[in-house]
Formats: structure tokens, sequence, C-alpha cells
């Protein structure tokens, strides 16, 4: 994952499987950054019927200015960002007073890989579930509270 790349297919899939066959999962469940690859889908969908896919649409560069403001506290794992939630001290946790980090997954050069892969191997998901007539595409540049508003009114649909 610091390198940018994803967990091999096999592992993931096992592990969502094995989380999805828990007993709190039996009247539904939001999978969240699953699936990531058509091999991921596919077997996904061998097992499982999904209502909807969400394809919250971002451009590149507003996914590089937000990953790149990321930073969080290494001792309580509180969340911040430079330009949308800045800590009131820079670069020092608000809650514990310890200094915050960039993570390693959040440099530019894993970032510019992770989108790389994206591109390569998740970006293919939109037109497979497009052909299903399970995808539901939401501008992901609105503020986070509408973002989550557009989903929920699509799922309602």
């Amino acid at each position: 994952m610091d390198q940018g790349l994803l967990v091999p297919d096999e592992l993931t899939v096992d592990l969502v499987m094995d989380r999805l066959a828990q007993e709190d999962c039996r009247n539904g469940y939001i999978l969240d950054g699953f699936p990531r690859t058509i091999a991921q889908a596919d077997a996904l969908a061998a097992k499982e019927t999904l209502d909807a896919a969400v394809n919250i649409d971002v451009e590149d560069s507003a996914i590089i200015d937000r990953m790149g403001g990321r930073r969080v506290c290494p001792a309580c794992g509180e969340s911040y960002h430079v330009k949308y939630n800045p800590p009131k001290k820079e670069g020092v946790c608000d809650k514990c007073g310890q200094a915050l980090i960039v993570r390693k997954d959040d440099v530019p050069e894993t970032v510019q890989k992770r989108l790389e892969v994206y591109h390569e191997q998740t970006a293919p998901l939109i037109s497979y579930y497009e052909k299903q007539g399970k995808l539901i595409t939401v501008n992901g540049a609105q503020a986070p509270s509408q973002v989550t508003a557009s989903i929920m009114e699509a799922l309602q649909r």
C-alpha cells in the first residue's frame, strides 16, 4: 500500500467474503473501496447481488490536492487537512499535542502511483457496473455533506 499498489485480489476477496458472511451483514451492507478490480467484481458477483455501485467522480488534480494536504496524528489517529480541516496550531494535533505526520501513502510519488493503478485497474469498473444498470455517479467535487446527500438521494430512486 505504501507503494500505491493494491492488495492481491485473492486475499482481498477472501477477507471481504468472510466479513460479508457475518451476522450483522445479513440485512445489507455498504462496501467502501471494494471491489477495486474486475476480478474482484466478478468474484463478488458470483456470491452476492449488489443493488448499486457508487462512483464518486473527482478530478485527479483534486485528489492530489486532498491527499497531499492530509495530516494525521501518529499517537491518537486524528485526521486533518492543511486547507480543509487544519489543526488550531499548524502541525500539531488539537487532541493530544503530538506532531502531525504525512502518511507514506499520501506522499506525492505514492499518490501518483495510486492514481495510475486506479486508472488501469479500478476505472474499468465504471463501465462494468454501467452495463449492468447499477452505476450511480456523484460529483465528488461538492462539499462532503452534499456528496453524502447526493448518494443518499440516488440510492432511494
